[in-house]
């Protein structure tokens, strides 16, 4: 798409002079009424201040100084075909130091057309006026604008893009089956993946309309869902052939769509604002198909690996079995089998007296061991006995020593109350207490008749 350093705005509620002040010029043929060039140019400037002077524009080319910039600018803008135009920018001098302009450099200017009345001379009286930018830097500026829209959306976020398949039975294809790129795309893909389906949505894939067909195309497809994944490509050019690609509303139908979208748009070093938003990026349509048949071809390249492994054990096994048949073949066991059957029998004979010299040494050793151990477990038991026994009598004599009715037989008596209860002080049976007293052989109840605390001392002789 051809782009030029400047926006024209058409002036499309402009109209040519109505045709009565035409009449009014040219319909006086009488010599006695000519008009004189004051009128004329009166007529001219009003015809100027009513159908041209209302409506601004821009205007763009190359501006040449008549004079050094004082207060006003005085200035005519030319282009390539040498055709100009006066410009007059009143108060503009401040403008023209900040941007440091020269004459032969270009610019655009926004403003109107006047007359200049003395010389009844057509000029752009200019409003705005900035340095003009080439193709290129006005086409990458508005991507940039662009790319920046949709990011502060988050349209260029990796965490909202799809997931690739890896094993897609149908993909979806927008582009030109004119262009390079369909030709390099399809070759690839059935190079690495025969069986794979495309599916192409044709469309231009440049000039002007070809992005809203891009987005239709696209569309199509999605809405089909037929596709488990959609491919926009097409081959390089120059950065006007592929602007379609950097259509916002077409990288927002991107974005949208439901199906997985890759971008494949010229050459390396070309970049388009459809490759941000997209859920995958290839620098070319070959390596777009690469990548959507990647799964197919590394599992291709894996069977290959694997089937050319399996044929190599087989032919190693096949090697292995044949070598040990050919050992078997010429085993003399094989050849006189009845060698072999010899050597058994008379091992076999050999082993059978060997068992039977064996069986009575072997029986006599296990009786005596027998008997060692019967012995042992009578000797065992008697000694055990007897210290059980020798146990049994300590704690008999330990329990005698313990018990009360020993002490009483001694002569020491046990005195309880009337509750049972041991008394072991003299306050504890005052005087009149019943008491009842536990001996030797018997027992006594008795009567508290003094109550002492300290015991008596024997007197002294």
């Amino acid at each position: 798409m051809a782009s030029q350093p400047y926006t024209e705005i058409p002036c499309e509620n402009a109209a040519p002079a109505p045709r009565r002040l035409a009449q009014d010029l040219f319909a006086r043929h009488d010599p006695r009424f000519a008009w004189t060039v004051s009128e004329l140019s009166h007529l001219l400037k009003e015809v100027v201040a009513q159908e041209l002077a209302p409506f601004h524009f821009w205007l763009g080319g190359e501006i040449v100084f008549n004079a050094p910039p004082a207060r006003h600018v005085y200035a005519t803008l030319r282009d390539e075909r040498q055709n100009s135009i006066p410009l007059v920018f009143f108060q503009g001098a401040e403008l023209f130091r900040k941007l440091e302009l020269k004459s032969g450099e270009k610019v655009i200017a926004y403003g109107s057309l006047t007359l200049y009345a003395p010389k009844n001379t057509l000029q752009f009286q200019a409003t705005e006026l900035q340095r003009a930018k080439d193709d290129k830097e006005s086409l990458m500026e508005a991507m940039r604008k662009s790319l920046a829209r949709l990011a502060a959306e988050g349209l260029t976020d990796p965490a909202r893009k799809k997931t690739i398949p890896p094993f897609p039975k149908c993909v979806g294809l927008v582009t030109s089956p004119a262009a390079a790129g369909f030709r390099d795309f399809v070759h690839t893909c059935f190079a690495r993946a025969p069986h794979l389906s495309l599916l192409l949505s044709p469309t231009r894939v440049q000039g002007n309309g070809a992005a809203e067909e891009i987005r239709n195309a696209l569309q199509l497809l999605d809405d089909t869902g037929e596709c488990d994944l959609i491919v926009v490509t097409r081959g390089g050019g120059s950065i006007e052939d592929l602007w379609c690609f950097n259509d916002e509303p077409l990288a927002r139908a991107i974005a949208s769509a439901r199906t997985p979208v890759v971008t494949a748009i010229g050459h390396e070093r070309d970049n388009t604002l459809v490759d941000f938003v997209a859920d995958r990026y290839a620098i070319t349509p070959t390596k777009a198909a690469e990548m959507v048949t990647e799964g197919f071809f590394q599992a291709a390249r894996e069977r290959q690996t694997l089937t050319a492994r399996l044929r190599q054990a087989i032919l190693q096994q096949g090697q292995l079995r044949r070598t040990r048949l050919q050992h078997c073949l010429k085993s003399p066991h094989l050849l006189h089998p009845e060698i072999l059957v010899s050597e058994r029998k008379s091992r076999l004979a050999t082993d059978e007296g060997r068992l039977y010299q064996a069986l009575p040494s072997l029986a006599e050793k296990r009786r005596s061991r027998l008997e060692n151990a019967r012995h042992a477990l009578l000797l065992g038991q008697d000694a055990i006995l007897q210290r059980k026994r020798a146990a049994l009598g300590a704690l008999k004599a330990a329990l005698r020593t313990l018990d009360p009715t020993g002490v009483l037989k001694r002569g020491y008596s046990i005195l309880l109350d009337q509750r049972k209860r041991a008394i072991r002080k003299a306050e504890d049976a005052p005087r009149g207490t019943r008491l009842h007293a536990l001996l030797g052989d018997g027992s006594l109840t008795l009567a508290v008749e003094e109550s002492q605390t300290a015991i008596p001392q024997p007197p002294t002789p």
